[in-house]
């Protein structure tokens, strides 16, 4: 904001009688800053007069107020096209005056669009009502003697993020060459692993036979027992307890009264809010961790891709592992902040 003449000519004035600048700020009532007014008065000295200098540079033609405007409404508008490349042919602009636009003038962020579970009225309710039971019941001391579990199929073709994995090079053809192709197989070589988490460190992984699916009866008889035998050593003389999903094998009423009378304590599937990947630490976060550290150039057969696996998890450090599940009660407050919406990072 520009101060107007009639300030600055009361201020020469007062100079003149010898004030100073921050004599003259106390007698505009501090309506001016005192570093204002100094500048002012050292220009008054070397120029003898205090206008305004005119601008320098070529003004502005390109960002106008009109093509700012038409860029906000079109933003704000409900038309699904709003490329840079698009607006640009449609205003009769450049996509890098677009770019200015949006980033200097709207101070507006490009996301991309993210698929998530749609969730019905009465799903919400309930996800809200088992972050309330989880915020009450899941304490600091409790969070620290808790198995976080999950499964996961893992393959050869590994993960693919179109936006972040690119190549430069002169041309598509030198591109391709340079690694530039991501091969995918229709039937690729996978496994799938069942793994723990806690506050002291990772569980080895359970490596699913050929053919092995996951249900009531593998679970019960195979991945509770492991996890209860990890979690002993992991855990040593305390008394620990275990969070798992809304699966259909984790629901199961059988795994239910076995985990009633095995554990000391678990979180029962009426406690568990349904469609929460956001809720457990594995699926927010180690899981992504795993396959970003895993080299699947390397993997060949079935047993190449458990090495890795294993590999990958044995250099998860243990801070890390704190840190990720340090998040879950504050994801938990966020769920019934929101009365049972989704959350998501600041970075989706």
């Amino acid at each position: 904001m520009v101060i107007s003449l009639d300030v600055r000519n009361i201020a020469v004035s007062h100079y003149k009688t010898g004030k100073n600048a921050p004599e003259i700020a106390k007698l505009l009532a501090n309506k001016v800053h005192r570093s204002t007014i100094d500048r002012w008065l050292r220009r008054y000295r070397q120029s003898g007069s205090f206008e305004v200098k005119p601008k320098t540079g070529r003004p502005k033609t390109g960002r106008t107020k009109r093509l700012i405007n038409l860029v906000q409404k079109r933003i704000q508008s409900n038309s699904r096209r709003k490329t840079l490349r698009t607006m640009a042919k449609d205003f009769n602009s450049s996509i890098e005056t677009i770019k200015r636009i949006l980033n200097l003038d709207l101070h507006k962020k490009c996301y991309r669009k993210i698929r998530v579970q749609k969730l019905k009225i009465d799903q919400k309710r309930t996800r809200k009502t088992c972050c309330q039971w989880l915020r009450k019941n899941i304490d600091h001391d409790k969070l620290e003697r808790i198995m976080f579990t999950d499964e996961k199929i893992f393959t050869r073709n590994g993960y693919f993020n179109p936006k972040n994995d690119v190549i430069w090079a002169d041309d598509r053809f030198s591109a391709n060459e340079l690694d530039g192709l991501n091969f995918r197989e229709k039937y690729p070589v996978s496994i799938m692993v069942g793994l723990g988490v806690t506050w002291y460190g990772p569980t080895r992984p359970l490596f699913f036979q050929k053919g092995e699916r996951l249900n009531g009866r593998t679970y019960l008889n195979t991945l509770l027992p492991f996890y209860v035998e990890e979690g002993n050593q992991l855990f040593g003389h305390k008394n620990w307890g275990l969070q798992q999903d809304g699966a259909s094998s984790h629901t199961d009423m059988n795994v239910q009264q076995w985990c009633k009378k095995h554990l000391k304590f678990f979180i029962p599937k009426n406690r568990w809010p349904p469609n929460s990947p956001e809720l457990n630490p594995l699926d927010y976060s180690i899981w992504n961790n795993i396959s970003n550290r895993m080299d699947y150039k390397k993997v060949q057969s079935i047993e190449d891709l458990r090495r890795e696996v294993k590999n990958a998890i044995n250099k998860i450090y243990v801070n890390y592992l704190r840190d990720t599940i340090k998040v879950f009660p504050r994801r938990v407050r966020s769920v019934e902040k929101h009365n049972g919406e989704l959350i998501f990072d600041e970075h989706s």
